[in-house]
């Protein structure tokens, strides 16, 4: 069943869509799905009368009505006219290659994309060789011909290819609407004119209010080459100071991740008709010339922005509407600020805007978000403190934005209530811990309520991959039938994303989402056995991998170096339960991938990246170590102990109790094993030493706060406890 189409806003561009119908239907269908996702317009003709004449006509009105021609070239010739009523010494032309013949006729924009012969066609019955003929002399036309075209090896291109057409389609949409707008202002002008002379008199006509838009692309690339160029500058001047150098890594890799967000702030501060004149100035600068440019035209009307805060400030309720647009600009230079690693002067920035701005949930909202990124980078004390700030500051919003008065403000509130809960969560241990989650993916849900995917596709899909997060987060915390609930909500929760979040459309948010649902997918593929656990699994790599096809080393190291790591836990599990050379096979993928998340990951520059690549190191060789007897054996799990105890000089129990206590965990897991295979004292040494930290896991996964991870680790103990009371007896 084909899913509803999407309607497009009125004044969109049209698109003619020209294609042989047999051999390329469902192409055509990908193709019209591609342009209503771009709010075009499809326009196509399937049925045509036997004689050129009406044919050729039907096809003018058609094309003529439209902005552009898509023409799908594949091998077959498809219908004609009937060739007894063609003109004499007219070619014969199918159907097809006439509607490109009219596009060129009429000046149209058109766009040919032309398929190979190993394209996934429809399946068709074959041409006669006259007709492939006929095809053969066209392809080779376009071929020696001018007109620009495109190869696609398949369907997958060929809908990113079209995708890619957008902003050529605006922009020739804007062309058309300028040219029509010219003709309707000569037209009214002339109207006036003649109007005030037999009226003997002259007037003006008012100001006509001009479409504004921003170059989001362009202004994406100057922020990306901004952001990039700030970090390296702060890193430099940091010198040796490794700790200042991690966060301002983090900050960068933040400020990238998160560019969208603030690029949907400035479009919806467009959409919503608060732009100033200086707003839009300053949003030309960002994209023609980057951020220095567009901060500095703002500071520079700075005062007399500030005079007009004032003066409207003073007045609210006459000039609320105002006071807000002069707001906009202060919220914009924030944000700039942010880029150019001045966290001090935007969070001064922001807090002017918020004494300012009153109940405004917008400002509230933006401040919001500062505070939880600045939150999640900084040193952890002062972290939290401005996670604690946010969660009032979402509290107090929505005592402000109902539901019923600001719908999407009281939306856009839960999201980060929802985000800053999560975070908070994961700081924090036991009962204290599960609150924050549950409490989180409670206000994902009522933000949900308002972002739906029909109204608001983008975020909706944003709103769902966060709340997958907690989700999985709360399984990996819960066990049993608890666990498997929560992680299978998770999983809906990601595929729900996807179904928005397109590698096409979204790339790196696509990306982000694969990731995630790897992981979840790896979670669920450890608790279950069997077929279903190895299907979990394999699709877990298959996310991962699809992931790393747009994190790439050059483009986003951090990021890739974190999927290898991920991609080698599944591995690692993958080879755990595989045997012969299905087993070593896969061992050898983890153990490879794990050394590639360490080229990026290193102690000096991400030490917390480099201790959890480290501490799944150590569980690969206790794999290995587990496998197999004697030296070799032994061997694997010495380098898995050397492995554990590196990741401990990272994880401590104050700043990462739970990493701690899972690394402690797994280190008294190989220690027991060591010390069973082991005589005398070096055994007992072992095993004394496996009981101390299986005992400090259990300090921290205690039954209430993690009772799955307590369930493991007491039997682990048990187990060492048995094994030392034997040797110490004999």
């Amino acid at each position: 069943m084909r899913r509803p189409k999407a309607v497009p806003s009125e004044g969109t561009t049209r698109v003619f869509i020209s294609a042989t119908s047999k051999d390329l239907g469902t192409v055509r269908e990908l193709v019209e799905e591609a342009l209503l996702t771009m709010d075009c317009m499809p326009i196509e003709q399937t049925n045509f009368p036997p004689d050129y004449r009406s044919v050729r006509e039907m096809i003018e009105e058609k094309v003529a009505g439209c902005e552009a021609v898509i023409q799908i070239v594949g091998i077959r010739y498809g219908a004609e006219p009937d060739p007894s009523t063609l003109p004499e010494g007219a070619a014969r032309r199918s159907y097809t290659q006439m509607e490109a013949d009219i596009a060129r006729k009429l000046e149209k924009k058109l766009y040919l994309f032309v398929c190979p012969e190993d394209f996934p066609y429809d399946q068709a019955t074959a041409e006669s060789e006259e007709l492939q003929g006929l095809q053969r002399a066209y392809r080779a036309e376009i071929a020696k011909g001018e007109i620009l075209r495109t190869e696609v090896k398949d369907r997958e291109e060929l809908g990113r290819k079209v995708r890619e057409l957008q902003f050529e389609l605006e922009k020739l949409k804007s062309e058309i609407g300028r040219n029509q707008r010219r003709v309707v202002l000569s037209l009214v002008v002339l109207l006036l004119l003649l109007g005030g002379i037999g009226a003997g008199i002259w007037r003006l006509p008012g100001v006509v209010k001009k479409e504004v838009r921003y170059d989001r692309g362009r202004a994406r690339e100057q922020l990306v080459a901004d952001i990039k160029a700030e970090a390296q500058k702060k890193i430099v001047e940091a010198g040796d100071d490794w700790r200042k150098t991690i966060e301002i890594e983090k900050w960068r890799d933040q400020q990238l991740s998160e560019l969208d967000r603030f690029l949907d702030r400035i479009q919806q501060t467009f959409d919503a008709g608060q732009v100033t004149e200086s707003y839009r100035k300053a949003t030309d600068l960002l994209a023609a010339k980057g951020a220095d440019e567009a901060l500095a035209y703002l500071q520079a009307r700075g005062n007399q922005r500030k005079s007009q805060i004032e003066m409207q400030a003073n007045q609210r309720d006459q000039e609320e509407a105002g006071l807000r647009n002069l707001l906009q600009e202060e919220l914009l230079a924030a944000s700039l600020l942010e880029t150019k690693f001045r966290f001090d002067d935007a969070e001064a920035k922001y807090r002017q805007v918020l004494e300012k701005s009153g109940s405004w949930p917008k400002a509230r909202n933006d401040f919001t978000w500062f505070l939880i990124t600045r939150g999640e980078v900084i040193d952890p004390a002062a972290g939290n403190a401005k996670l604690q700030e946010a969660l009032e500051l979402c509290r107090g919003t929505l005592a402000f934005a109902s539901r019923q008065t600001a719908p999407q403000d009281w939306a856009a509130t839960q999201n980060n209530l929802g985000w800053v809960l999560r975070d908070l969560g994961e700081r924090k241990n036991g009962e204290q811990c599960a609150h924050y989650l549950e409490q989180s993916v409670v206000a994902y849900r009522a933000a949900l309520e308002v972002r739906t995917r029909e109204q608001l596709p983008q975020d909706w899909a944003a709103t769902q991959n966060s709340m997958g997060i907690v989700l999985t987060v709360l399984g990996e915390r819960a066990s049993g039938e608890q666990s498997a609930q929560y992680l299978q909500q998770s999983l809906a929760a990601y595929r729900a994303a996807l179904e928005v979040r397109t590698r096409e459309q979204l790339p790196q948010r696509w990306a982000t989402t694969q990731s995630n649902l790897g992981m979840v997918l790896r979670d669920l593929g450890e608790r279950a056995s069997g077929e279903q656990g190895a299907q979990y699994l394999e699709q877990s790599l298959a996310a991962y991998r699809a992931a790393l096809e747009v994190r790439t080393r050059e483009q986003l190291p951090q990021q890739w170096a974190a999927t290898e790591n991920n991609l080698g836990m599944v591995l690692a599990v993958l080879a755990e339960r595989a045997s012969g050379e299905q087993g070593a096979q896969y061992s050898e993928q983890s153990m490879a991938a794990y050394h590639a998340a360490l080229e990026v990951r290193t102690r000096e520059q991400l030490p917390q990246g480099w201790a959890a690549t480290q501490a799944n190191l150590g569980n690969l060789f206790s794999v290995l170590g587990r496998r197999v007897t004697g030296e070799q054996g032994a061997q694997y799990l010495d380098q898995s102990v050397a492995a554990y105890r590196a990741a401990l000089e990272v994880y401590t129990r104050e700043q990462s109790p739970q990493d701690w206590a899972a690394t402690q965990g797994n280190l008294g897991s190989v220690l027991s094993v060591l010390g069973e295979r082991t005589s005398g004292e070096q055994g007992v040494q072992y095993l004394q030493r496996s009981v101390d930290s299986l005992e400090n896991a259990l300090s921290i996964f205690t039954p209430e706060a993690a009772p799955y991870q307590n369930s493991l680790a007491r039997a682990d103990l048990e187990k060492a406890k048995a094994a030392l009371h034997k040797i110490s007896s004999h």
